[in-house]
């Protein structure tokens, strides 16, 4: 209840006090009133009874006697209307009462309604208090949307203001669970694959007595040990851009360097494939993070390197709103149903099941981190091209 409230115990008590307190003042003044107006009569009494006693002294103890018994009084009021002289204001002990009565009734109808005030205070405090006791336990059917003006009516706003964004968490935050758990499953399955490949691998190993089987098995073990050390420091990198926590130092370098140290790690897989790579690029100089920008580039070459024929062709054009960076492969292209999902991470294309699936997504998280954008082109066996566009505002 309100009354169990502590400030509303306070807040009673101080009126309760300062009721008391103008109830003594009220009548400390309606004594001095009174007494005023005693004192009044007293000295008008004083002055006629003097007037007529020196007039008429024998008649001292018949005017006394008619003073003390108020004898005719309806002749005294008659000729004191006949010379209008009874419009004279007289309040009694009496009187000055009433007034106290009627100030004491005005001041307790004023401390009931301030009550009722405080009461309906009170019950919106408590439903907005219950609102929040909802929020804590995930509930946030309820709307408490106030379009009245008020103290009250702005914490109410506020607090649906706080319920939409907590909500809005919430959902956020079981996204993020789910999607960690999809995560952590996709993840799984990438290990195990390698893995389980390896322990066959071992299993053959302990048994064949051939070297060059022996040899050959081996290589395969440490190709499945490379994969599942690229997948880890790809995961770990991922993990960065994803929290946040990447900070981008960004440098001036000519575009024909970066892509060279980009091709840099994979120009002996080049040559073993024979894949033929043409180089037309420009002297313009780009302004980015040099580390990452090389991986988003090294990844797409990966990539093209994975689906040509036997030629990779990089070209870079300047115009005055952006920087464009192309990589096109010459194989047969990007089926129509898989062209929406290839940035997504671990999605496999339906013709490439033993990509892992992560480093188009993690290209496009970098380039996207520096306000860049990239898009894909492709055609039906002539090949993809993707387009990286660096805009020179954000430069």
């Amino acid at each position: 209840m309100m009354i169990k409230n502590k400030e509303i115990k306070k807040l009673i008590l101080v009126e309760m006090i300062f009721l008391i307190i103008t109830i003594i003042f009220s009548i400390f003044i309606a004594n001095i009133i009174n007494n005023n107006y005693k004192q009044e009569i007293i000295n008008n009494n004083s002055y006629i009874v003097g007037s007529l006693i020196e007039k008429h002294p024998e008649l001292e103890d018949d005017i006394i006697a008619s003073i003390i018994l108020k004898e005719n009084y309806e002749l005294g009021n008659s000729i004191l209307e006949k010379y209008q002289l009874n419009n004279v204001d007289y309040i009694n002990y009496n009187n000055n009462y009433l007034i106290l009565i009627l100030a004491i009734a005005i001041y307790l109808g004023l401390l009931f309604i301030n009550f009722i005030f405080i009461y309906n205070m009170y019950q919106k405090i408590k439903k907005i208090d219950q609102y929040m006791n909802n929020i804590l336990n995930d509930d946030y059917s309820l709307n408490i949307k106030e379009y009245c003006e008020g103290d009250i009516s702005n914490l109410k706003n506020d607090v649906y203001k706080m319920t939409v964004k907590l909500k809005e968490q919430s959902e956020l935050l079981t996204k993020d669970k789910k999607y960690l758990e999809e995560t952590l499953e996709d993840i799984s399955h990438q290990i195990k694959t390698p893995l389980t490949s390896m322990y066959m691998i071992n299993d053959i190993l302990t048994s064949e007595k051939n070297e060059r089987i022996r040899k050959e098995f081996l290589i395969k073990n440490k190709n499945q040990i490379e994969r599942i050390e690229w997948l880890v420091i790809s995961l770990l990198k991922l993990s960065k851009l994803d929290s946040g926590t990447v900070k981008l130092k960004k440098e001036k370098i000519k575009v024909k360097d970066l892509v060279n140290k980009a091709i840099e790690p994979i120009k002996v897989s080049l040559d073993l494939k024979s894949i033929d790579l043409d180089l037309n690029l420009s002297n313009d100089t780009v302004l980015v993070d040099i580390n990452w920008t090389k991986e988003a580039l090294l990844n797409i070459i990966k990539n093209a390197c994975e689906h040509t024929k036997d030629k990779i062709t990089i070209t870079s054009k300047n115009n005055p709103l952006y920087l464009e960076i192309r990589i096109t492969d010459n194989g047969k292209g990007i089926a129509k149903k898989d062209l929406k999902h290839i940035f997504e991470r671990f999605y496999k294309g339906s013709d490439n099941k033993d990509s892992i699936g992560i480093g188009l997504n993690m290209s496009k998280k970098i380039i996207n981190l520096q306000q860049g954008i990239i898009e894909v082109e492709t055609k039906e066996n002539i090949g993809s091209t993707f387009i990286i566009k660096l805009y020179k505002n954000n430069l």
